[in-house]
């Protein structure tokens, strides 16, 4: 933590030559109090419209605010939405010198009405035909002018037509020749022309779309990192998970799982942009990508509590760090409890591993996870998912959601480690973790338990701690219930 409050202020000044998708976001804020008589749709009272930069002009925004310098390449109309851009640019102080200005192409417009804090539709008015030639070699000769001067590069692909083969390979082999490191938030189905970047930041949904693979396990997360490691030549891919964080992919085979910052979600408009605007100031400042993806966290979770687009602040983004305790680094991804395992092991700890649904906590699980604690050294629990709850428990469980159950289970003292796992019986968690004491909390007999014989071959015992009577989630629920 100490290391990343370190490398916000070399921030500062931080040229960030960012090349992409130029647009206007435009938003209509509104009050909804009727429905229309004319169908069954709302009526949006208008109170105010408000304009600012959208797509690569959001990560400029998001530069200038996290006190670096945006060097901001793309294009724009000579319409009346290219006008509104140019002057949100420059309210925010940001150099539209190297924007391109051209009749060949309407601005790109997003209209969003926003009522009650929430969109209620957005509205797209854009050309996303590839650029034609002549544009190309504008773009082109102003990118090998100005690249030696900037202290890292952003490639913003929306897949409007702006960043094309050629524009993508010559910023990428330039930025290798000057060792300016290069950021691509991407687009498509085809990352060929993001060939040897240094850091690929796509989506879930974009990893899904470019692997064909649907994500849905760890097993899935991993094939679909190494796919797009292999197409790419990427030194880096980092899939942005939203609720569950980001995980990096290192072309030298190594994985790293980071767990999303909870902050309450107003809106997740932008935050990708958000994302690699940090981590290319953070590249630039001399953080390691693993360093500049975990500012990039703390940056989205700032993000996402926004309503429409907003950049982030380099305070704001202090703060996040400074409100934020190591609750986060106690949850842990499967393949990095491997890691942790062996290195408790070394050491000699004795571990000792639980598992359960833990919905609605109280007194009963607080107690429980105290006495398995000192069992031995470490203590690591294993957190059903909530489809693997729902299979458990039935419906409508469970009341609290997995991320925010494991953070709650993390905030305890006496929690060494989290682990979330969607099989309906612990097992491979168990062959995982090996542990010396493997505690059940129930009125079970021990030898009963379909667990004991796993956990004897590998060299453990099982303790089984009795229930206080009365203290289950489904007491508190009956509870609330009656009181209706």
């Amino acid at each position: 933590m100490e290391r990343l409050k370190t490398l916000i202020p070399g921030f500062e000044g931080k040229k960030v030559l960012v090349i992409g998708d130029l647009m206007l976001d435009e938003h209509i804020w509104s009050k909804v109090n009727r429905i229309s008589p004319e169908a069954p749709v709302p009526i949006a009272q208008v109170s105010k419209i408000t304009h600012v930069p959208g797509g690569c002009g959001n990560v400029a925004a998001n530069i200038k605010t996290l006190s670096g310098t945006p060097l901001l390449m793309g294009l724009v109309g000579t319409d009346s939405s290219g006008q509104k851009l140019i002057k949100a640019l420059k309210g925010l102080k940001i150099d539209t010198a190297y924007v391109i200005r051209t009749k060949d192409r309407p601005t790109i417009l997003k209209s969003r009405i926003i009522a009650a804090s929430q969109q209620v539709i957005r509205v797209d008015r854009e050309d996303s035909e590839t650029i034609p030639q002549e544009l190309e070699t504008i773009i082109l000769n102003k990118l090998k002018k100005n690249i030696a001067a900037a202290d890292a590069v952003i490639l913003s692909d929306y897949k409007k037509g702006m960043l094309s083969e050629k524009i993508c390979a010559e910023a990428i082999r330039l930025a290798r020749k000057y060792k300016k490191p290069l950021a691509v938030d991407p687009k498509g189905q085809d990352y060929a022309k993001y060939d040897r970047a240094m850091v690929i930041t796509p989506n879930l949904a974009e990893a899904e779309t470019a692997t064909k693979i649907k994500i849905v396990d760890e097993k899935s997360l991993l094939k679909a990192g190494r796919i797009l490691l292999e197409q790419t030549n990427a030194d880096n891919i980092i899939i942005t998970r939203g609720k569950d964080g980001l995980s990096i992919f290192a072309k030298a085979g190594t994985v790293k799982h980071v767990p999303a910052i909870p902050r309450e979600v107003f809106d997740i408009t932008g935050a990708g942009d958000t994302v690699i605007a940090t981590l290319a100031l953070a590249l630039a400042s001399g953080a390691s990508v693993n360093e500049a993806a975990s500012l990039g966290n703390y940056a989205a979770a700032v993000a996402v509590s926004k309503i429409g687009t907003q950049p982030v602040y380099k305070d704001e983004l202090e703060e996040a760090l400074e409100e934020n305790d190591p609750i986060g680094h106690k949850i842990k991804a499967r393949s990095e409890l491997r890691k942790i395992i062996k290195r408790l092991k070394s050491q000699n700890n004795k571990i000792v591993f639980t598992n359960g649904c833990f919905d609605l906590l109280h007194l009963g699980h607080v107690r429980y996870l105290k006495q398995a604690k000192k069992l031995g050294d470490v203590l690591i629990v294993g957190l059903n998912t909530d489809s693997s709850v729902k299979n458990l428990k039935g419906s409508p469980r469970p009341y609290v959601g997995e991320m925010e159950r494991a953070e709650i289970i993390a905030s305890l003292e006496c929690v060494d480690y989290v682990t979330i796992f969607s099989e309906l019986r612990p097992d491979n968690l168990i062959k995982i973790v090996k542990p010396d004491v493997h505690v059940k909390g129930g009125d079970y007999k021990i030898s009963a338990l379909p667990e004991k014989k796993l956990v004897e071959e590998l060299g453990g015992e099982v303790v089984v701690i009795p229930p206080i009577k009365g203290r289950s989630t489904t007491n508190i629920v009956e509870k609330i219930l009656a009181r209706k």
